[in-house]
C-alpha cells in the first residue's frame, strides 16, 4: 500500500468513527429530549390530599416576594442537585394557609421554621395573620422547632402549641442596623471616593465617608427601628398572652434567668411562658398525630408546596367575565436594563407594566414593591409606565412589602392609592452619587497616567485619574437637579406643596406607622387589601380574577420547572423538624455586602438608594 492510500485509509477510518461519535451523541440528545417531554407530561407523581392530614410549612432560606435568577436555570440546579440559595415564597406560604383553612381534609396546620434564615417583620406579618385566620376555624397549629429565631419565633408565637427541644433556646436579640464603614481602609489604600449627595439624612453613603453612623443617621435608625420593635414585642405578647413587658424583661435578664434554671434554655424559656411544651421529636410528631393520625411512621401530612399543587394553588374567587386585576412584583435592587426575578430592571420591569396596559382583560393593576432602590433613571423608567398605565384609565394601586425606600418609593408614589405595612421601611427621598478614583493607590505601586486629551473633561471619568474641580461641580448640580424631581415628583402624585415634601425628604426612613401620618402611604394593608382596592377602582365588585404578571416560560422552562417541582415532590413526601441554625453568620454578612455594591451599576453614577438592612 502506498504512503498516499495509507493516509487516506487512516483518515477515511478516522472520519467513520467521528461521524459515528456525532451521530450517537445526536441520537442521545434527542432521546434524552424526547425522554424529559415524557416524564415532564405523564410521569409526574400526582399529588392527593389524604383526607385527614396537617398542612406542613415549612420555611427554608430568605422569606421573599420573588424567587431570585432564572426560573429554568433554578430548575435546573435542583435536578442536578446543585447548591442554590434556598428561598420561601410569601405568597405560596400565604395562599396555602389561606385555602387550608376551609378545606375539610386539612386537620391541622404545623410550622416548621428551624431552616427559616432571615424574613423581614413585615413579611412575618403577613403570614401571622393566615395563621390566625386558620385558627379561627378551630383547627390547631404547632410549632415544631428544636431552636428559634428570633424571625422563626414570631411565627411560632402564632401557634395553639409550641413546642422546644430539650437541648433548644429561643434566640431573641431586638432589631439594630449594622454595615462597615471603609473610611480608614479607603485613606490606607489612598483611594478618592467621591461622593454626592443631597439630604443630611441620606446615610447610604456614610461608609464611604465616615468611620461609624452619623448622629442624625443613628437617631433617625433608632426611631425606625424602636416601631419595628414594638409591633414584634405586641405581636407577639398578644399572640401568647403575656404581659406587654415580658420580651424586655426575658432579653434584658438573661445572665440571672439563666443562671436560676441552671443554664438550661429550654426550661427558660418554659418558664418565660415563651413555649408550652420540651418535647423531643418523635414526641412533638405523637402530639400532632393524635389530631390527624398516623402515615409512614409519623404523622399525616402533605408539605404546603404538594398542597398548592395539588389545589392549583388557586385561592381567589373565579372570574365571572367582568374582568382581571394584574399583579406585578418588582422585588430586590433597581438596576438598569433587563434583569431577571429577584431584582427590579428599568427596562424589563417596564415592559411587564406595558403588557398590562395593553392588555384589555386587566383592567386595574397592583404593583408589589419590596426594595430599597437603586438606580434613579431605572426607577424614572419605571415610573413613566406607572403614570402611562394611569392615563390608559386603568387604576394602579401599589401595595409596599418589607421595604419601599428610595427608588422604591420612586416607582411607589403615583399609585392611586399605597398600601404598607405599620412596618414597612419607606421615604428615604433622597439622591446620591459616587465616583472613585485610584490615582494615588496606582501611584504606590508605581502606576502613572498622564495623556493629552481636547477638552477639560477629556478623561473626565477615568477612575485612573483625579477627578476634575469641573466634574466634581458638574456632578453635585445632576445630584441637586435629581433630588429637586424626585421631591417634586413626590409632591405632584401626593398632592402635597415641595416644601413640605422637602421637609419629610432628606433622605429619611421612615416606618409604615408614620409614612402614614405625613402622607408618604394612604393605608395599612398587606396585597389582598390592595388587590381588593384596585378591584373596587376598576368596578369590578367582587368577582373579578387575579393574575401575575411574570416573564413568559419557554416551553423548555416549563419542563425543567415541572420536573423539578416532581422532584422535589418526591423528596420531600416526609417532612420533619429540622435543627434551628443553618447558616454561618459571618458567609451571610459577607454575601450582604458582596450584594450590596452589586446594586451600583448605573452608568451615570446616580442611585436613590436605602441600605435599609435591619437585622
Amino acid at each position: 500500500m502506498s504512503d498516499k492510500n495509507f493516509f487516506l485509509h487512516i483518515f477515511g477510518g478516522a472520519w467513520h468513527i467521528w461521524d459515528f461519535l456525532c451521530r450517537l451523541v445526536i441520537d442521545v440528545v434527542i432521546t434524552i429530549v424526547v425522554l424529559l417531554v415524557l416524564v415532564a407530561l405523564f410521569g409526574s407523581r400526582h399529588i392527593v390530599v389524604p383526607s385527614s392530614s396537617a398542612l406542613v410549612v415549612d420555611l427554608q432560606g430568605d422569606l421573599v416576594e420573588q424567587f431570585s435568577g432564572d426560573p429554568a436555570q433554578r430548575a435546573l440546579n435542583k435536578l442536578l442537585g446543585q447548591n442554590q440559595l434556598p428561598q420561601t415564597r410569601l405568597r405560596d406560604v400565604v395562599d396555602a394557609i389561606e385555602h387550608a383553612k376551609d378545606d375539610r381534609r386539612i386537620k391541622a396546620l404545623v410550622l416548621e421554621s428551624g431552616e427559616l434564615d432571615s424574613a423581614a417583620l413585615a413579611k412575618l406579618q403577613d403570614i401571622g395573620r393566615a395563621i390566625a385566620d386558620f385558627r379561627k376555624t378551630g383547627k390547631p397549629v404547632f410549632a415544631l422547632n428544636d431552636s428559634y429565631t428570633q424571625s422563626q419565633y414570631y411565627l411560632a408565637a402564632m401557634a395553639n402549641t409550641v413546642f422546644i427541644h430539650p437541648q433548644g433556646q429561643v434566640l431573641l436579640t431586638g432589631y439594630g442596623i449594622y454595615q462597615p464603614y471603609f473610611k480608614d481602609a479607603l485613606d490606607k489604600l489612598s483611594v478618592d471616593w467621591h461622593v454626592f449627595r443631597v439630604g443630611k439624612y441620606k446615610s447610604a453613603v456614610e461608609p464611604f465617608i465616615l468611620n461609624g453612623m452619623s448622629p442624625d443617621a443613628r437617631a433617625d435608625w433608632g426611631n425606625v427601628l424602636g416601631v419595628l420593635w414594638d409591633a414584634y414585642q405586641a405581636d407577639v405578647t398578644r399572640a401568647r398572652k403575656l404581659k406587654p413587658d415580658a420580651l424586655a424583661g426575658y432579653i434584658n435578664g438573661v445572665p440571672g434567668n439563666l443562671a436560676a434554671v441552671d443554664g438550661d434554655s429550654a426550661e427558660l424559656a418554659l418558664k418565660s411562658g415563651l413555649v408550652d411544651r420540651i418535647a423531643d421529636e418523635d414526641q412533638m410528631e405523637a402530639a400532632v398525630a393524635k389530631v390527624v393520625g398516623e402515615s409512614h411512621h409519623t404523622f399525616r401530612q402533605i408539605g404546603f408546596r404538594d398542597y398548592l399543587n395539588a389545589v392549583d394553588g388557586s385561592v381567589q374567587g373565579g372570574d365571572d367575565g367582568k374582568g382581571t386585576v394584574g399583579v406585578i412584583v418588582a422585588a430586590g435592587d433597581i438596576l438598569p436594563g433587563d434583569q431577571p426575578p429577584g431584582n427590579i430592571g428599568g427596562d424589563s420591569t417596564s415592559e411587564l407594566i406595558r403588557k398590562a396596559r395593553y392588555d384589555d382583560s386587566i383592567k386595574a393593576l397592583v404593583l408589589r414593591v419590596d426594595s430599597p432602590g437603586g438606580s434613579a433613571f431605572a426607577s424614572d423608567l419605571i415610573l413613566r409606565q406607572i403614570q402611562l398605565t394611569k392615563e390608559a384609565g386603568k387604576p394602579v394601586v401599589v401595595s409596599m412589602g418589607s421595604v419601599a425606600a428610595s427608588g422604591g418609593y420612586w416607582i411607589s408614589m403615583a399609585g392611586d392609592e399605597i398600601f404598607a405595612s405599620p412596618t414597612t421601611l419607606t421615604g428615604s427621598i433622597g439622591i446620591f452619587g459616587m465616583f472613585p478614583t485610584f490615582q494615588n493607590t496606582l501611584a504606590k505601586i508605581g502606576v502613572h497616567t498622564d495623556g493629552v486629551g481636547t477638552t477639560p473633561l477629556s478623561g473626565a471619568l477615568n477612575p485612573m485619574l483625579p477627578m476634575s474641580p469641573q466634574m466634581q461641580q458638574a456632578f453635585q448640580l445632576s445630584i441637586d437637579h435629581g433630588y429637586r424631581e424626585f421631591i417634586t415628583k413626590v409632591a405632584k402624585d401626593r398632592h402635597m406643596q415641595v416644601a413640605a415634601v422637602n421637609d419629610i425628604a432628606q433622605g429619611r426612613v421612615w416606618a409604615g406607622l408614620t409614612a402614614r401620618k405625613i402622607g408618604l402611604v394612604d393605608k395599612f394593608g398587606d396585597l389582598q387589601d390592595a388587590v381588593a382596592a384596585a378591584a373596587r377602582l376598576a368596578g369590578l365588585g367582587k368577582h373579578y380574577s387575579v393574575r401575575y404578571i411574570e416573564p413568559p416560560l419557554s416551553l423548555t422552562d416549563r419542563l425543567l420547572i415541572s420536573m423539578a417541582n416532581d422532584s422535589n415532590a418526591r423528596l420531600n413526601a416526609t417532612l420533619l423538624p429540622s435543627t434551628g441554625f443553618t447558616a454561618s453568620p459571618w458567609y451571610g454578612e459577607v454575601m450582604k455586602l458582596a450584594n450590596t455594591f452589586s446594586a451600583f451599576t448605573d452608568p451615570r453614577g446616580i442611585y436613590a438608594f436605602c441600605f435599609c438592612n435591619v437585622q
